[in-house]
C-alpha cells in the first residue's frame, strides 16, 4: 500500500490486494480521520491490468491521481483517475510505462 497527502484535507492511497489494485480517498482533518472510499481498478472498465502485479504506488497532480504497479517480471503499468467529491473517474485503463 502507498499513500500521499493530496490537496486540502484529502489523502489518496493505492492498495494491491489478492491480485487486484485499488485507489482510495479519505478525509484527514487534524486528528479526525474519515473512512476510505475505494475503487477497484481491475474491472473490465479499466482494461490492461497486469495480472502479475506485486507492488503499487500512488501520486497526484491537481485533481488527477496516478496509480502505478510493478510486475514480477519488471514491467510497469499506470492508470490515471480524476477525483472529486463524486468519486474517481478513470477513463483510459492501464497503460504500459517504459521499463526501469
Amino acid at each position: 500500500m502507498d499513500s500521499v497527502k493530496a490537496q486540502g484535507n484529502q489523502e489518496l492511497s493505492a492498495a494491491l490486494s489478492r491480485g487486484k489494485a485499488y485507489i482510495g480517498r479519505r478525509t484527514v482533518m487534524g486528528t479526525t480521520v474519515g473512512g476510505y472510499a475505494w475503487k477497484d481498478l481491475t474491472t473490465p472498465a479499466n482494461p490492461g491490468f497486469p495480472r502479475d502485479a506485486c507492488a503499487v504506488s500512488v501520486t497526484y497532480t491537481g485533481q488527477r491521481a496516478y496509480v502505478k504497479v510493478l510486475t514480477t517480471g519488471g514491467d510497469v503499468s499506470e492508470i490515471f483517475c480524476d477525483y472529486s467529491a463524486a468519486g474517481f473517474a478513470c477513463p483510459l485503463g492501464w497503460q504500459a510505462v517504459v521499463r526501469p
